[in-house]
């Protein structure tokens, strides 16, 4: 009988977005299915990640509102934050939806194993549990396939560890006693400007150092113009295109010495480091031999690794590590899992289109991106045409008292194809999905000029871009 319960069909390793999805899509597929997780459910992103760091954003920018009180006709006396309640605020929001994912447990009959997995063999695992006395146990599982959806950790710095005092990463970042009065931020990547905004709106003074020569590097340069204005103008210092750094402890707190984009050798003093330079994949104990690619997990365009009935998602292969590419590749993999074994073809199977991710950060204002930059489409000799309605003219962005940012539209000059979306400013976040629905659906510039939005909105900018664009723009 304890041989049948320690059976399954898919055991999938993580039940971060991608994990507790594949066990999801597998259970609704009728496979007997298995979640093992080490800490909590949820993973990364929901405790730790893209969840709790929004509620300390939300409550950045409400405060950055309420600042603004007197523009509205308001009168708001001396607001501020108590750091520690916001902290606690988005602590509370992320138990929150970890328990949510609990239900979805429960509610899809999967099986929770508390531990650590190791793959003993295809087929086999096993896990380690923690007793409350501190004693472990291992016990064995059997699955039919195995996901792994292991998902990643900040890297550090070479020399440098990470502390939770004085040498930060997102995740004590985000759990602080005590705000820092002086905070350096290393890496102008997604994290790292977040995290900036966040800190600089609850007091602190705030530095990002970036060795390229803007902020979020891999977003058109037009918006990360944009943004380092709307930061300028707020007080977050950017040091660009900085080289020979050292970052090292003192007695009071970090030393940051650096040659600036002139070549003059610099030197700082903060009270703590965010490390924000990237993650690494939590590949290192799988207990099998894998194909790799760096710390990566090489897998075919059904998410198969070289060992047959082994499959990987996520962070921890190559690719976008974005929590809603991990939760599409997990529905993918528990769906190839059903084509493999079952021998039908029932399903409407897709590859995901890898250059058609949407990409948010959630500063503020908000960036979102899809699709090609003007700076690949010229690399690339690829003729197009721009339309770019600033929010400076949108009228729902002047009521609101939030006009920094536009919205940029790249088409090609000849089929009129969407071939890049660019947001800056408010709402950017939400307006990219209809973005990428036009471009999933392969519709043409013409499209968003003539449909209708509603007025007034944000999302008109979408509308405008498209037929400034056309040379049609009405409202600039």
């Amino acid at each position: 009988m304890a041989e049948q319960e320690n059976r399954f069909d898919v055991i999938v390793i993580g039940s971060g977005p991608g994990g507790y999805s594949a066990a999801i899509r597998a259970s609704q597929l009728g496979f007997k299915s298995a979640v093992v997780e080490r800490e909590s459910l949820g993973g990364i992103c929901l405790n730790w990640g893209c969840i709790p760091t929004k509620a300390l954003l939300e409550s950045a920018h409400l405060l950055e509102k309420i600042k603004k009180a007197r523009e509205f006709g308001l009168s708001v006396q001396d607001p501020s934050a108590d750091f520690g309640t916001v902290i606690d605020r988005s602590r509370r929001v992320a138990n929150r939806m970890s328990m949510g994912v609990d239900y979805l447990m429960k509610k899809n009959n999967i099986t929770v194993i508390n531990g650590e997995a190791k793959i003993k063999s295809p087929g086999t695992l096993e896990i380690t549990s923690q007793s409350e006395d501190g004693s472990e146990s291992t016990t064995e599982y059997q699955a039919t396939d195995i996901i792994i959806a292991t998902g990643a950790r900040a890297r550090a710095l070479p020399g440098l560890e990470f502390d939770g005092q004085k040498v930060l990463d997102y995740r004590s970042a985000m759990s602080l006693k005590e705000m820092p009065g002086n905070l350096a931020v290393i890496g102008a990547g997604a994290i790292g400007v977040e995290f900036a905004d966040f800190y600089r709106s609850m007091g602190s003074e705030v530095t990002i150092f970036e060795m390229l020569p803007q902020l979020l590097p891999i977003e058109d340069d037009e918006v990360s113009k944009a943004l380092k204005k709307s930061f300028d103008k707020r007080g977050i210092k950017s040091e660009l295109s900085i080289s020979d750094s050292k970052v090292e402890k003192t007695e009071k707190g970090i030393k940051i010495q650096y040659k600036n984009k002139k070549g003059e050798e610099q030197s700082a003093d903060f009270d703590a480091v965010l490390v924000a330079i990237g993650i690494q994949a939590n590949t290192e104990n799988l207990g099998i031999d894998l194909t790799m690619e760096k710390d990566r997990i090489k897998v075919d365009d059904r998410y198969a690794t070289n060992i047959p009935g082994i499959y990987a998602i996520g962070d921890c292969i190559p690719g976008p590590a974005l929590a809603h590419v991990a939760s599409h590749e997990a529905i993918r993999a528990a769906e190839a899992i059903y084509l493999n074994r079952s021998g039908k073809d029932d399903l409407h199977y897709e590859a995901i289109d890898y250059d058609m991710i949407p990409s948010c950060t959630y500063c503020h204002p908000e960036v979102a991106s899809i699709g090609k930059t003007e700076e690949q489409l010229k690399e690339q000799g690829i003729e197009y045409s721009k339309g770019q309605f600033p929010f400076t003219a949108s009228g729902r962005g002047r009521a609101a008292g939030d006009t920094d940012g536009f919205c940029k539209i790249l088409s090609g000059k000849k089929h009129g194809r969407i071939l890049g979306v660019h947001i800056v400013g408010p709402g950017a976040t939400e307006m990219i999905a209809e973005m990428q629905l036009g471009m999933e659906a392969e519709l043409v510039t013409e499209n968003f000029a003539r449909t209708m939005h509603p007025h007034p909105t944000l999302s008109e900018a979408v509308m405008e871009a498209a037929a400034q664009s056309l040379g049609e723009a009405i409202n600039i």
